[in-house]
């Protein structure tokens, strides 16, 4: 299959899932998609050199698309097509359609009107079955998460698992709605954690927080190689509100990270039960569909951490982090899925 990828050059979690996707299937064609006039982020053109790049400033327009669907088979792209019209032009075309969703911005979920594309593939297990009912009888629905490269987070694994660092990692990112990240959970679990060690909070923005535990401290640098975000700790503390995919959960576990989440899907399908926490929902909330939104038992967070930080040999836990991140989300593994599917 000659095949076309929709990608983004931002330094963002879509910028990387379709740059890793991009350096794993080597497309004939790629549609580069700058977001600079809707996101303002700055744009790396330079990861696409060698590739027949069709260069777009937002979103495409009627011309672009018919440019770029010739002489291919098939597109492949990430969340959005960027525009309703791009799936009728390559469906008219003959060219297969595949869309790696998120399931909280699936349109179809609210405008069940919208020609679907020929595959949807699902990232997680969240939200599967309810898009395999409404949508399975009309489209493929395959769950096939995007791949990650080890190699880039080998200098952070070997370095997280030659000794304790007595410190955690806690990734807020962007705001997000209703503290999706639980960083406020993090806050809440100081309260009852009485171990030593120190807890990063690295945020792309500033934070209020209140509070004066001095194991906190919070980093609103952005590393320029998204790897190094991840060296120089024994575990990610991620305790989210509500699931989907989570790239930086992918990328720890690659890093030798045991990552400590909300006892909820997909979470509770990929981790080991012990990193896991009882969680509650909390509330709920609309998107393309309701969201339910969850909240971690802090003082259970609490003595998880505890029992992890002082446990004298970690280098278990990690090594079974990596294999659980390789097996599920390497480039190694997920490569020949792909091909399989991209027939």
């Amino acid at each position: 299959m000659r095949l076309g990828i929709i990608a983004r050059s931002d330094n963002t979690g879509l910028g990387n899932q379709t740059k890793e996707l991009v350096d794993m299937l080597k497309p004939a064609r790629v549609m580069l998609i700058n977001s600079q006039p809707f996101n303002k982020n700055k744009q790396h053109p330079e990861w696409y050199d060698g590739y027949d790049c069709h260069y777009i400033r937002g979103f495409p327009k009627t011309h672009d698309i018919q440019s770029f669907l010739k002489n291919i088979d098939g597109v492949l792209t990430c969340e959005t097509f960027y525009g309703s019209t791009f799936i009728p032009m390559a469906k008219k075309r003959g060219i297969k359609t595949f869309l790696q969703y998120n399931y909280e911005f699936l349109d179809y979920l609210q405008n069940p009107t919208l020609e679907l594309p020929d595959v949807l593939l699902a990232p997680s297990l969240w939200g599967f079955e309810a898009v395999m009912e409404a949508f399975g009888s009309k489209s493929r629905v395959v769950h096939l998460p995007p791949p990650s490269t080890p190699d880039l987070f080998s200098k952070a694994r070997i370095e997280n698992v030659k000794k304790d660092h007595k410190r955690l990692l806690h990734v807020a990112g962007k705001a997000a709605h209703m503290d999706r990240n639980g960083t406020n959970t993090i806050i809440e679990m100081l309260k009852y954690s009485k171990a030593d060690y120190e807890i990063v909070i690295k945020s792309q923005s500033p934070l209020d927080i209140n509070t004066k535990d001095s194991r906190l401290s919070i980093d609103t640098s952005n590393p320029e190689n998204r790897e190094d975000l991840y060296f120089g700790f024994d575990a990610m503390v991620l305790p989210r509100r509500y699931a989907g995919l989570c790239l930086p959960m992918n990328e720890a576990l690659l890093s030798g990270l045991p990552v400590f989440m909300t006892d909820i899907s997909p979470n509770n399908s990929i981790l080991s039960e012990e990193w896991l926490v009882k969680s509650e929902k909390i509330n709920e909330f609309k998107a393309r569909t309701m969201i339910d939104v969850y909240e971690a038992n802090p003082e259970l967070l609490a003595n998880l951490i505890d029992n992890y930080v002082n446990d004298l040999n970690k280098i278990y836990q990690k090594q079974k982090a990596f294999d659980i991140g390789y097996n599920n989300f390497s480039v190694n593994v997920l490569k020949d899925k792909y091909l399989d599917i991209l027939k």
